[in-house]
């Protein structure tokens, strides 16, 4: 998603909206498309930018492996310094650290989003997807989808190394 500099200075100090889509490539086999909706502001040597994204795609749930349609959202505000002079590279820009954080800065008449977007995409990901909160899992010994069937396994199949832990348990 790029959007160009002096369109932007033409309005200056306020808000343009902005709706787009941007494919992100994840790794060699996986592939969302996310749905930008964004507001652009131009300011001298600053650009600011806040809205939301939506990526809608098929996960794996990390206790029962079934897969399932998964929505994630995010909302955004970034701020982006202008560097006077011509493009050095393609991309929103090299990251420049300052007193006061990290900031993004950029070169030339154009900012491309999509690094940025991705990168804010892959942070939002949690560490574990469910597909439901009540998810049972898989059984530990039979392997059985827990919420499908229920398996006729029992806890007597103790790996011998935990087994003193299992005697002080019943203990209590």
């Amino acid at each position: 998603m790029r959007l160009y500099i002096p369109d932007l200075k033409k309005e200056e100090g306020k808000f343009i909206p902005f709706d787009g889509f941007v494919k992100l490539l994840l790794n060699d086999e996986e592939a969302a498309v996310m749905e930008v909706k964004l507001q652009a502001a131009y300011i001298p040597y600053r650009l600011l930018v806040k809205g939301q994204w939506r990526v809608q795609m098929e996960k794996e749930c990390s206790r029962c492996l079934e897969k399932f349609p998964y929505n994630l959202k995010e909302h955004f505000y970034e701020e982006f310094i202008h560097l006077k002079g011509p493009a050095e590279q393609k991309g929103y820009g090299e990251e420049l650290k300052l007193e006061d954080g990290e900031r993004f800065v950029f070169r030339g008449d154009s900012i491309d989003l999509t690094e940025y977007l991705r990168q804010s995409f892959l942070m939002s990901q949690p560490l574990k997807v469910l597909c439901r909160e009540e998810c049972k899992g898989l059984c530990p010994i039979c392997g059985i989808n827990k919420n499908l069937e229920q398996c006729q396994c029992t806890g007597d199949n103790i790996n011998p190394r935990w087994a003193a832990l299992e005697k002080i348990r019943k203990g209590l």
